[in-house]
């Protein structure tokens, strides 16, 4: 009986144990809430990217004001995407889609009458991508969440649990043309459609190629059309995060060019949305008919 007792017991703390552990694994964001207004917070992050030397700001896009000028309303959301170019370099280096989810990113926006700063968790992006080996990442995740404290004055905690799979929600278009003609194709197709803006275009290769570290061709489109975007938005205002939309087009160690982009149904199914499904459905066909008219003759 006491030996039963005893394994019963041993049973207990390992599931609690194996519990806690997955939940640390299947975190996805880490939010902290600002004891400062939203125009503040945002000029506070910025501040601290900019302090960082390490660190560079690709771009800065302002969801409300995006909104306003489709003639619609949200909530205060701006979306800083920053990095560290070597130490994404070496992540993309290790698993070439990942440069879909880099640089790194941080939401400011407003909940109710609270401000608030969320990020994607490095656990998460573990998991999505094939880091295994990856130095630093410790440091990494210390280093976000420093960034979100000094931003917000508030302390970082963990926000809803999900399980992701490597390279889950990723769809990937295979091209019949070499690396630049897709990408001069895709960039074309978007800026002919006067309901899609690009916002920043990022080449990986070649930041890369500046810190010295190799990488095949590699750039980033980040681009959208807040009249689809925004409802979404509305529902949850956590999704800002992921939006605009990317395109990521690459070249894999056996040559072949690929166009890869978020699944909306992905996204809808992390963050939760059960509303706007005409919305995700107009966002998924304009990603699979952008990226196929851009890959084929």
């Amino acid at each position: 009986m006491t030996s039963m007792l005893k394994f019963i017991f041993f049973l207990f703390f390992f599931g609690i144990f194996i519990g806690s552990a997955q939940e640390k694994q299947n975190d996805h964001l880490m939010i902290t809430e600002s004891k400062y207004g939203f125009e503040s917070t945002v000029s506070r992050l910025e501040s601290v990217v900019k302090q960082n030397e390490a660190l560079s700001l690709f771009a800065k896009i302002d969801h409300s004001a995006n909104a306003e000028d489709a003639d619609l309303e949200l909530n205060k959301a701006s979306v800083l995407i920053f990095g560290n170019p070597k130490q994404g370099s070496l992540l993309i280096q290790k698993d070439q889609l990942a440069g879909l989810d880099l640089p790194l990113k941080m939401l400011v926006y407003n909940n109710a009458d609270i401000t608030e700063v969320t990020y994607c968790s490095i656990n998460y992006l573990k998991s999505r991508f094939e880091f295994k080996g990856v130095r630093n990442l410790s440091k990494v995740k210390k280093g976000l969440k420093d960034m979100a404290s000094k931003a917000s004055g508030g302390k970082v905690k963990k926000s809803g649990k999900f399980k992701v799979d490597t390279h889950e929600g990723i769809i990937s278009e295979i091209s019949e043309f070499d690396f630049k003609t897709t990408y001069d194709r895709l960039i074309t197709a978007i800026e002919e459609n006067p309901n899609l803006k690009i916002f920043s275009e990022i080449d990986h290769f070649k930041n890369a190629e500046e810190v010295g570290v190799g990488l095949r061709s590699t750039r980033l489109i980040i681009f959208g059309n807040p009249k689809v975007g925004t409802p979404i938005m509305q529902e949850n205002s956590r999704i800002a995060l992921e939006f605009p939309v990317k395109f990521l087009v690459w070249r894999d160690e056996a040559g072949i060019v690929k166009i890869s982009y978020n699944d909306p149904a992905f996204l809808a199914k992390r963050f939760k949305l059960t509303q706007n499904i005409s919305q995700l459905e107009t966002m998924k066909n304009a990603l699979e008919n952008l990226s196929k008219n851009a890959a084929k003759y």
